[in-house]
């Protein structure tokens, strides 16, 4: 098994290993928390990616584009270049802060104070958020630079939401008050910055260098306009995607937001295929235009696409065959019950975003990175007014599917981009297959397993889908690395019961 490929299997089981933990906290907050509090720390932690993409500048980007250059020229490999990464990303998280301290409070208070005062009472919570995620998030371009991005994710995935549900499980047994429960809240990407500090220290990887050589002084003028037009791709993007919680909140109060968002979790299982991919992946894309290697992007680009088209269809029809019955065995706020339409639109978008594989990290490290600006400005054209119009008309299945829309237009958009600029088209024929695959299982297991007990019913759909669609994925042969890994499986299986 290549290094790549078992380091993603690896990334793949840290990420949902932590998405488990994380639909423990989302049972947790939905059964004992009041729908407001549980709506405060989502919208808390969407403000905080908002305001920490805008405090990075583009700089973790910059690790990764500029990297291979580096990596030829110290080969003691100790750079200037995260050291830059830091100061710069530090002077983006002052510019927020100032920003708060002059104009954006009073707006803040203004939209929020009616429908949800608690988010205005504990608004201050977003700065030690944002400044210790964007300092993670320079050191975790660092782990995907030198193959290490298991371990970010380990800590982003694993460990932070462990702390999370020790915090939930405090409040739950009285131990601590809401208050300082949530400056806890405020404090977790703290311990996962310094963990992997720790790390990379050990691993030797933290060299830092305070000395400008004379390649960023050769390479800045391309380096100060590619983390500029990356910080505003990057905003836009996540404004295009955070909005939807924040206007909701403001039209319809915490607790609408907090159907919302615990859905876009469990919606989010879809795409943790795609966040390991990317670790593994990123680096050499980066290389691979380094070295001109149009063939290798090319490689690169319809594996990621077949695969994630696989895993993200797989889950997505896994998670609305149980939808009713999940809901029915935990038995939260029956105002949670909203959430099935919105989850239906938002997994059909996520299905169609990872179908169309690495295009986004392959246009960042391209020549043509003004693409991604220009792409997302259009996106967030099409997504702001559309999010607006539809929550007003549809409430939040109205912002499921304006995501929906927009997200497919957004995707079409880069897919002639690529073909016709490069001839990269991330679609085979065995696309078709993967695509048809769950569509013909899922009325099959559907229409045909009913159990009057909710965790009965789960397991015995979970069950017959994946056995099914799993036989039928291996003996049409539709992915190559699919049937690569349960070959090494069963080999191992072999060799421990020869054992």
């Amino acid at each position: 098994m290549s290094t790549i490929r078992k380091k993603g299997i690896i990334t793949t089981i840290f990420i949902y290993a932590g998405f488990l933990l994380g639909a423990l906290n989302t049972y947790l907050y939905a059964k004992y928390f009041q729908p407001d509090q549980t709506g405060l720390t989502r919208v808390l932690l969407d403000i905080t990616l908002l305001f920490s993409s805008f405090a990075l500048l583009g700089t973790n980007t910059i690790v990764v584009k500029f990297f291979p250059y580096y990596k030829n020229y110290h080969k003691e490999n100790k750079s200037e270049l995260v050291t830059l990464s830091f100061i710069f990303s530090t002077i983006g998280f002052l510019i927020i802060l100032l920003s708060f301290s002059t104009f954006m409070k009073p707006l803040i208070i203004k939209k929020f104070v009616a429908k949800s005062p608690l988010l205005v009472e504990y608004f201050y919570l977003v700065f030690p958020l944002t400044l210790f995620l964007t300092l993670f998030q320079v050191l975790e371009a660092q782990t995907w630079t030198i193959q290490k991005g298991h371990v970010a994710n380990f800590l982003k995935e694993l460990l932070f939401r462990g702390i999370n549900t020790i915090l939930n499980l405090l409040f739950i047994w009285g131990l601590i008050s809401f208050p300082f429960y949530a400056d806890l809240f405020s404090l977790q990407y703290c311990v996962i910055f310094v963990a992997l500090v720790i790390y990379l220290l050990y691993a030797g990887q933290l060299k830092l260098s305070f000395k400008i050589s004379k390649l960023t002084r050769r390479l800045w003028k391309k380096m100060v306009p590619y983390s500029l037009f990356i910080l505003g791709s990057n905003v836009i993007t996540l404004l295009s995607t955070t909005m939807d919680g924040i206007i909701i909140s403001s039209f319809m109060g915490l607790a609408y937001t907090s159907v919302f968002i615990n859905t876009q979790y469990m919606s989010n299982f879809i795409i943790v295929p795609y966040r390991a991919a990317l670790s593994m992946a990123a680096g050499p894309i980066s290389q691979a235009w380094k070295d001109k290697d149009i063939l290798k992007l090319d490689r690169i680009y319809k594996k990621t696409s077949l695969n994630l088209l696989i895993a993200s269809s797989f889950i997505f029809a896994m998670i609305m065959l149980n939808w009713d019955d999940l809901l029915a065995w935990v038995k939260p706020d029956p105002i949670y019950h909203l959430g099935k339409p919105v989850m239906f639109f938002l997994g059909l978008y996520q299905v169609i975003e990872l179908g169309t594989g690495m295009n986004s990290a392959i246009i960042i490290t391209s020549r043509r990175w003004k693409f991604e600006l220009y792409s997302n400005i259009i996106l967030l054209t099409l997504t702001l007014p559309l999010t607006y119009v539809l929550i007003k008309s549809h409430g939040m299945v109205g912002a499921a599917l304006a995501m929906l829309i927009s997200r497919t237009i957004f995707n079409i958009i880069r897919y002639i981009f690529l073909y016709r600029v490069y001839n990269l088209q991330p679609f085979t024929k065995k696309t078709i297959v993967a695509l048809v695959l769950p569509v013909a299982v899922y009325p099959l297991v559907a229409y045909t397993i009913h159990f009057n007990n909710p965790f009965w019913g789960l397991v015995a759909r979970s069950a017959a889908f994946t056995a099914v669609y799993a036989v039928l994925l291996l003996q049409l042969k539709v992915s190559e690395d699919v049937t690569q890994v349960w070959g090494t499986i069963r080999k191992r299986a072999f060799q421990l019961i020869g054992r």
